[in-house]
């Protein structure tokens, strides 16, 4: 038996439509199939401008440097997060201050952000793990008092919604990620969502290497020239295209993935109720990006994860907090007494979930969990 843990999707079109580019011999950014992809977005999402980035990374940079991050300004984010979350900010000279996780979401405890404001707070960081935000409300409330930024980690999160709105587009920003690890992808990509429409020509000159080129392409000026900081952050027509035929199939990907992820809940249940394990029950419509149980221990965890590979069953757990990287030391971890980011991600095991993923592929996992505990 050989389950792995993740096997990127392939719609059958994407070499079609590369090939298209190929004739067409338009490679840079941005071309037509990247308008392509920012309508599909824009559709999928309900936001009017989109614009594809290198990746999620790239966007949260191009996120710091449109809200003009400088040193000395304080940016709230979780601890438990991947690290470009925390790059992006730290790179502009932010003072990071990591807040603790709610153990229910795996994301920011929103009842923290008022213990980790000050004056010097200049943007909240929400990570939208595995779709399962809730309260954003309460983020967002947070956010317009303090007249402070708040961008959007839904690097995870395409085709999720949180009371039939999608993530990504609460805050000012919002980053999203088309890594081959995801729902969809391009093999790296992302994409940045302007809700904040006063920040759109910042983000448009910084896409454009900090040139105003975007408005010489629209023939609104004769010639385009420097104007502020800004990078190579524009996804490029081979990848676009690739992404393009991914986007078009997103709703059968994500009705499938949400299948496997309720067969996991209803076969898992037995173990739940006994108390064995944990996993979320929630109402939010995610897109089943990830599943994952918790367990009694670090320990039992990592016998877990070896017993299931000794059977040929690829699971793992996830990020390591950073306020306990090395790095992370030197900024504030505030928390209202236990750290969840540590305590829970200890716990966590994510189990296969992908497109090509069988039904009775999920059954042998589960049998190798109840396996385990017997």
């Amino acid at each position: 038996m050989n389950i792995p843990f993740n096997i990127p999707f392939i719609s059958g079109n994407e070499v079609t439509y590369i090939n298209e580019v190929i004739r067409e011999n338009v490679f840079s950014s941005p071309g037509k199939f990247a308008k392509k992809c920012e309508k599909e977005l824009a559709k999928i999402t309900g936001c009017d401008e989109i614009r594809l980035t290198t990746s999620c990374t790239s966007a949260l940079e191009l996120a710091a440097l449109a809200i003009d991050i400088k040193v000395g300004d304080e940016v709230i984010l979780p601890s438990f997060t991947f690290v470009s979350s925390a790059n992006a900010f730290a790179l502009r000279g932010a003072k990071l201050v990591f807040i603790d996780i709610n153990p229910k979401t795996m994301c920011l405890d929103e009842m923290l952000l008022e213990k980790a404001l000050t004056k010097n707070t200049k943007a909240v960081v929400l990570v939208h793990y595995a779709g399962l935000t809730e309260n954003i409300e309460k983020v967002v409330e947070f956010c317009k008092i303090n007249n402070i930024f708040l961008i959007e980690d839904a690097a995870q999160s395409i085709d999720s919604y949180y009371n039939n709105k999608h993530l990504g587009t609460f805050g000012d920003l919002g980053c999203f990620s088309f890594h081959d690890t995801k729902n969809v992808h391009c093999g790296e990509g992302g994409a940045i969502l302007v809700n904040n429409k006063s920040l759109l020509k910042k983000v448009e000159i910084i896409l454009e290497k900090g040139t105003n080129r975007a408005e010489f392409l629209a023939g609104k000026i004769e010639n385009y020239t420097w104007k502020s900081f800004g990078s190579s952050y524009g996804l490029s027509e081979i990848n676009s295209a690739f992404l393009y035929a991914q986007l078009q199939e997103l709703k059968t990907v994500t009705k499938k993935r949400k299948e496997l992820y309720e067969l996991y809940q209803k076969t898992l249940q037995p173990l739940k109720q006994k108390g064995l394990i944990d996993f979320p029950e929630t109402t939010n419509n995610h897109n089943a990006h990830i599943f994952f149980i918790k367990v009694e221990s670090k320990k039992v965890r990592n016998d877990l994860i070896n017993y299931l590979k000794k059977s040929g069953i690829s699971a793992y757990f996830h990020y390591s907090p950073l306020h306990l990287s090395e790095m992370g030391k030197q900024f504030d971890f505030i928390n209202s007494g236990n750290d969840f980011s540590k305590l829970e991600s200890e716990r966590m095991i994510r189990l296969p979930l992908y497109y090509q993923l069988g039904i009775e592929q999920v059954e042998l996992v589960v049998e190798g969990i109840i396996q385990f505990y017997n």
